[in-house]
């Protein structure tokens, strides 16, 4: 990552990387992850490591739903990565490698994983170690990314916010992380989801009735006469 950049030179690299307009909403969402990772980049402890990776994607992923146009996503996500060092394509790689490995398996196997990080496969096993280390940097993203990689497990009620948020502390603080932090992490995350969420919808509903507002001004104009006057006012000057 580079390290000794300021948030202002971050930010200049990813506007000459991307230099499409962003609507207000998601322009507030890409300002945030470009001031957490160069604030990440300057600490000597952090490392990208696969569950990072997964929360970064996670968020990006989440809080970019129904951004306009889809195409410009892998763009957008690159210039945000590039911006403070990272390589997008290498960040979604190990993201979707700790995905992989915890697909399919048992929520209680994945918590044994995090746990002591004992038989954990090789992708999660070196960041599980490092994690219980004193020099380990935690992270919101971190955090994040143990969460989604529990919740891919089978027998885990992903509707379940608060036994999912329960769990991923009870993990964290056996893994020597600060429980009470993750936990406030996690639920600011979701409380955030949720408004994103709502103002989504909002401005979804705000294009729609613009959308149903210009139809009805076309119909009404091609209802009028050449020159302008409705064929029922043309009657009524004949009476």
């Amino acid at each position: 990552m580079n390290r000794g950049q300021t948030v202002s030179d971050t930010k200049r690299a990813f506007h000459r990387a991307y230099d499409r307009l962003i609507a207000p909403a998601y322009r507030h969402v890409v300002d945030e992850l470009l001031v957490e990772l160069n604030l990440l980049s300057n600490q000597r402890n952090f490392h990208a490591d696969p569950i990072f990776c997964t929360g970064l994607c996670q968020v990006f992923d989440s809080f970019m739903a129904g951004y306009r146009p889809t195409a410009h996503l892998p763009v957008l996500f690159a210039a945000i990565t590039a911006a403070t060092g990272l390589d997008g394509e290498d960040v979604r790689r190990l993201s979707n490698e700790a995905r992989n490995a915890t697909a399919g398996q048992s929520s209680e196997l994945v918590k044994v994983w995090v746990a002591s990080a004992s038989g954990a496969p090789a992708v999660l096993a070196e960041a599980l170690e490092a994690a219980k280390t004193e020099s380990f940097h935690y992270s919101r993203l971190f955090a994040v990314g143990l969460i989604t990689l529990i919740e891919s497990a089978e027998g885990v009620d992903t509707d379940d916010a608060e036994a999912a948020a329960k769990a991923a502390k009870e993990l964290t603080t056996a893994m020597g992380l600060a429980g009470e932090r993750v936990d406030k992490d996690l639920s600011l995350y979701r409380s955030n989801l949720e408004k994103m969420a709502m103002s989504l919808e909002v401005m979804e509903e705000a294009v729609a009735a613009e959308r149903r507002k210009r139809e009805r001004q076309e119909a009404e104009a091609r209802g009028t006469g050449a020159d302008g006057d409705s064929v029922g006012s043309a009657e009524q000057g004949e009476d």
